[in-house]
């Protein structure tokens, strides 16, 4: 049998991976047990940590549905794509902490692109922010010149502040940026299901489908999703060439976006009778725009961007 305080601590490890976000059911009990190393039968864990969970995905669920339309970690990844399309890397919940994050960053700089720095907050600050912590980042130059370092922080935080947080930092490089806010990701499709749990209700005017590449993340079935569910799928998909996302409407009406090289996001409609597709690149502001008006008016509003580029569709 699991004693109590085993069990408050496979709760408490359900209730913070539940509020990360990238984990299904079964992942985060196969997880339980590896936490609870010390636990004598791995059988009475999974056991235990499969009945907590069930109870805390509903718990989680129901508290989801009374959120605001915009969370904090949604101005935090508004905030890390304009980071990004001004040359900056900029990664929430990357590696596991500081110095692999330091080390693992540069890796992150797509091929033949003019990056001048990075920011990023790792797994443990990731973890800390949930348990009530502000969420702290780290920053820096490329060429590592001191000066071209504090450039860098102070534009993240002016980044931050434009998107409705509010950091904290003195200008010391010694200092990291404190952002106070409460971390918690939504969950649709997969990551909100559960054994015996209700049927999935339709979420919302959207179909969804994306893939992030860069952090084997996939939806190959659509979802049916809310505006918020949906900006949420815009927001956090990684600016590396190749993510893409797929919003489609009631009537059956298009908006997809990819990231491509630069980082730069394009944004288009499909016209299946001319076998082309119509869009621009555009900011991930202008994306939520457009589907924010596929979500509520079940159309494509693609006049509002002005000149338009066609892409002619593959022969097949």
């Amino acid at each position: 049998m699991i004693d109590s305080e085993d069990r408050d601590l496979l709760r408490n490890f359900i209730r913070q991976a539940l509020a990360i976000g990238d984990e299904d059911f079964d992942t985060i009990v196969e997880e339980c047990v590896d936490y609870l190393d010390t636990a004598p039968d791995s059988d009475l864990v999974a056991e235990a940590a499969t009945e907590i969970a069930k109870e805390e995905f509903a718990a989680y669920l129901a508290d989801q549905a009374t959120w605001p339309d915009v969370l904090d970690t949604d101005r935090l990844f508004q905030a890390f794509q304009d980071l990004e399309a001004a040359g900056i890397v900029a990664r929430a919940d990357f590696t596991c902490c500081q110095n692999c994050g330091v080390t693992e960053i540069g890796g992150e700089v797509p091929e033949g692109t003019e990056t001048r720095g990075y920011t990023f907050c790792h797994r443990q600050d990731v973890e800390a922010a949930v348990e009530g912590s502000a969420l702290y980042l780290s920053y820096g130059a490329f060429d590592g010149d001191d000066a071209a370092a504090t450039r860098i922080g102070e534009e993240v935080a002016a980044t931050l502040r434009r998107h409705g947080l509010a950091p904290k930092w003195n200008g010391d490089l010694a200092t990291r940026i404190s952002v106070s806010m409460t971390w918690r990701e939504r969950r649709f499709g997969e990551l909100a299901a559960w054994p015996g749990g209700p049927e999935p209700e339709v979420a919302g005017p959207l179909q969804v489908t994306y893939c992030d590449y860069a952090r084997g993340r996939t939806q190959d079935d659509a979802v049916a999703m809310s505006l918020a569910e949906s900006r949420r799928v815009l927001v956090d998909l990684t600016p590396r060439k190749g993510n893409f996302a797929t919003f489609e409407g009631r009537s059956g009406a298009i908006v997809q976006v990819m990231w491509e090289d630069g980082p730069r996001l394009w944004l288009e409609s499909p016209d299946s009778d001319a076998r082309c597709s119509r869009g621009r690149h555009v900011t991930p502001s202008e994306a939520e725009e457009l589907i924010g008006v596929l979500a509520d008016e079940d159309r494509v509003d693609l006049a509002r961007l002005g000149d338009l580029e066609v892409r002619p569709w593959p022969v097949p």
